[in-house]
């Protein structure tokens, strides 16, 4: 079954990349002067988050899904090592903690889980990406 996602971004007024999706909304970018800011995402991270948190949300899926009651928490922490040249996160880790009394056999089956989320699935199977660029419609003046 194919489903498509959408995402639309623009600039907020703050001067950073505003993200949305359904009703939830995110800002990436540096400060409106250029300057690194810590209370917004950027770019990169927001690719590790995702997939941090798509790992995290599907080892909780397999384990409702497998009767693994045990699971008791679900940590994740991913590292990206930013390469130049071109500019890009080259080698990406990805380290998951779980807790809980969880058998040895329950902890090989949520590894193996922490392997399928969509988000480890496109990175590892490059997708196909195209970038249009169109002139936007100039405002109507009243």
């Amino acid at each position: 079954m194919s489903h498509t996602i959408h995402v639309d971004i623009s600039r907020a007024a703050n001067g950073r990349q505003q993200i949305r999706s359904r009703n939830a909304v995110a800002e990436a970018g540096r400060a409106a002067d250029g300057s690194d800011a810590d209370d917004a995402f950027r770019a990169g991270e927001l690719l590790l988050g995702a997939l941090g948190a798509c790992t995290a949300g599907t080892v909780w899926a397999y384990a409702r899904q497998h009767g693994i009651t045990a699971l008791e928490e679900v940590r994740v922490h991913v590292a990206g090592d930013e390469e130049t040249a071109p500019s890009r996160i080259a080698r990406i880790r990805v380290e998951v903690q779980v807790s809980g009394a969880l058998s040895e056999v329950e902890r090989d089956r949520l590894q193996r889980a922490a392997h399928a989320c969509k988000i480890h699935n496109t990175l590892r199977h490059l997708p196909e990406i195209s970038v249009g660029v169109s002139l936007a419609e100039a405002p109507v003046s009243a």
